[in-house]
């Protein structure tokens, strides 16, 4: 290899890394605003103390995400990106099945409406790669999320603990520095 197709050769990575790690910057801003909206006490105090005693939600199996399933699906050979994807578009759909059941003027609401359009950010970012799916079993699990037949809803779970999934998958599947 001549030192001029070398030349073009680290000119090509260095733009593609670039063209990736500005992607991942563009989320990672979004996510941070996310990481900063889910903290704990703003999790226990919008999505707890402002709801009655053991109430739940009813929401589809597949909306339930929690890091053992991004584990079990890691070791069926899901790749990153499916993970993401997955992560994204199963917490939009469980932010609207939130902001279905609150009041118009429920003190939770503003809350879950601007996590919800910090979400709809991370979509558009994420609508490119939804074109590139080719695995089968992430189309299906998009497919059973968006059925809204309310009978397919089975599952009964707390708000809280749909926020506290969301914000430890998020940590598990994004790599954004968290302490900016």
């Amino acid at each position: 290899m001549t030192p001029k197709m070398l030349r073009h050769s680290i000119t090509a990575i260095y733009f593609i890394l670039l063209g990736v790690f500005a992607v991942v910057s563009s989320q990672c801003v979004h996510l941070l605003e996310l990481h900063s909206e889910l903290q704990y006490s703003l999790r226990v105090r919008y999505m707890k103390d402002y709801f009655p005693v053991n109430y739940a939600v009813k929401v589809h199996y597949e909306d339930i995400y929690r890091t053992i399933n991004v584990t079990r699906m890691q070791k069926r050979s899901f790749t990153e990106i499916d993970l993401k994807l997955l992560w994204v578009y199963i917490n939009s759909q469980v932010l609207e099945t939130v902001l279905e059941v609150l009041p118009k003027r429920h003190p939770s609401r503003a809350y879950v409406e601007g996590i919800s359009t910090l979400f709809s950010y991370l979509r558009m970012d994420m609508e490119e790669m939804i074109k590139d799916i080719e695995d089968e079993r992430v189309e299906e699990i998009l497919y059973r999320i968006s059925d809204v037949d309310e009978y397919s809803k089975s599952k009964s779970i707390r708000p809280k603990a749909l926020f506290d999934n969301c914000y430890r998958v998020m940590k598990q599947l994004f790599h954004c520095n968290w302490r900016t």
